[in-house]
């Protein structure tokens, strides 16, 4: 019988078995599909970002980007062990729209460590000539008659230098199961959770398809897009204060104008007044994705296995023909390419790391869009919080801490209860 289930495969299951069998528990990690980081995690454009709207997400961005820059140390494995998944510094644009509170974004970078910088108006079109760089708030679709109107002044912007993203999220994945792997963990693909077992009030393993048991005494629901309904079975929704709800995502690709390819500089864009996100990527192309504006619909699933995978048409004008807009050298491909995901989304944007009120059965949900870049940290969050609520610490009380060593923060996990309410975030993917 294992110490601990991991209900999910992704990159943050992964993380969650990785810490869990290197503190010396035994841990079985289960999935019913047939890779690992076969989900979200390889739909994600894992961009590594700190401009967060809450002094956790930032705190919880930095260290963990401490951590992908020394990927191997982290994963502890032996040298030869396969290919490992690969950071790539590049700077982040953050281009701001109207009313958009600057002090308090640059305030928690500065409070936190994160370098960044503000380019003015003629330094930002100096050093970005390609950029388009005057403001065209309020992002709209390229089906309503305002999208061509001329555009107004001149944007100025903050610029984060130790931004990045990871080449292979899904390589990312199976770097962190290997690990555990090596370490002891079990991984059962193709096994599909149906139930929980428990005993006396307490969770006692998890109920598969197959009508076997494996009896535990810790589950972790991190199965993403598939967490709301693994709760609905743990019977757990109705004392939760935030809920999570499946929403279908596209990213797209695009040629990389001159100057934003990876050879030659290109920087990745959050651009909040025209309502999209741009990174760029090997190959010559840019990845083209939105962050949620007002102008664009949101497509909630009730069953995540029925989202479609081909990018739409109207999805990918109104992401890309926003990008033209900004970079009006970018060829905009006839047809879209690209792909489609499921979020797994919370409406604040903020995940859930917490325990339930079902003693045993731990929470690591609502994290699709924004939480990839946090996934060597969040398995120790999930670590600490375990380990202290197993040994009968009252963490909604008192919430547990994290010690973030690479960069001499302690990270409050009461941020993320599942109980809060009244947190302020950005209320979009940005969190």
């Amino acid at each position: 019988m294992p110490d601990v289930v991991v209900v999910g495969a992704g990159v943050l299951g992964a993380s969650i078995a990785l810490e869990m069998q290197r503190s010396g528990r035994s841990v079985t990690v289960v999935d019913k599909g047939v890779a690992v980081g076969g989900g979200s995690t390889g739909s994600s454009s894992a961009v590594v970002r700190y401009n967060f709207s809450t002094l956790a997400g930032v705190i919880s961005a930095w260290e963990s980007a401490h951590r992908w820059w020394s990927w191997a140390d982290h994963l502890d494995v032996p040298e030869g062990i396969g290919p490992l998944a690969t950071f790539h510094r590049r700077p982040m644009l953050f281009l701001e729209p109207a009313g958009f509170d600057r002090a308090h974004m640059v305030g928690l970078l500065e409070d936190v460590g994160v370098e960044w910088e503000v380019l003015d108006r003629e330094v930002l079109a100096r050093r970005f000539p390609q950029l388009d760089t005057r403001t065209f708030f309020p992002p709209c679709r390229p089906d309503e008659a305002r999208f061509f109107d001329d555009p107004g002044e001149l944007l100025d912007c903050v610029v984060t230098p130790d931004a990045g993203f990871i080449d292979d999220p899904q390589l990312a994945a199976a770097n962190l199961m290997d690990a555990a792997l090596l370490h002891g963990s079990v991984l059962r693909l193709r096994t599909r959770v149906v139930g929980l077992a428990t005993v006396g009030g307490r969770l006692a393993g998890v109920r598969l398809a197959d009508g076997s048991t494996i009896s535990a005494p810790v589950v972790v629901n991190a199965a993403g897009p598939w967490s709301s309904e693994l709760n609905r079975l743990a019977g757990v929704t109705a004392e939760m204060a935030v809920p999570t709800r499946p929403l279908r995502q596209e990213v797209h690709v695009v040629p990389s104008p001159d100057g934003f390819s990876m050879d030659d500089g290109g920087v990745m864009v959050a651009d909040m007044d025209l309502g999209y996100y741009s990174r760029p990527q090997p190959g010559g192309t840019l990845l083209v994705g939105g962050v949620e504006p007002d102008c664009d619909p949101l497509e909630w699933l009730e069953d995540p296995d029925e989202a479609s995978p081909t990018p739409t048409v109207e999805c990918f004008e109104a992401q890309v023909w926003r990008l033209a807009r900004r970079l009006p050298d970018l060829a905009v491909p006839h047809r879209p390419t690209g792909l489609a995901g499921v979020y797994d989304v919370t409406p604040d944007w903020l995940p859930i790391y917490d325990r339930s009120s079902l003693d045993g059965f731990y929470l690591a949900i609502g994290t699709s869009g924004n939480q990839f870049k946090n996934a060597p940290l969040i398995g120790q969050m999930m670590l600490d919080l375990v380990d202290a609520c197993e040994a009968g610490h009252d963490h909604d009380a008192d919430p547990v801490t994290t010690d973030c060593h690479h960069i001499g923060r302690t990270l409050n996990l009461g941020t993320f209860s599942r109980l809060r309410t009244g947190v302020v975030t950005s209320g979009t993917v940005l969190g």
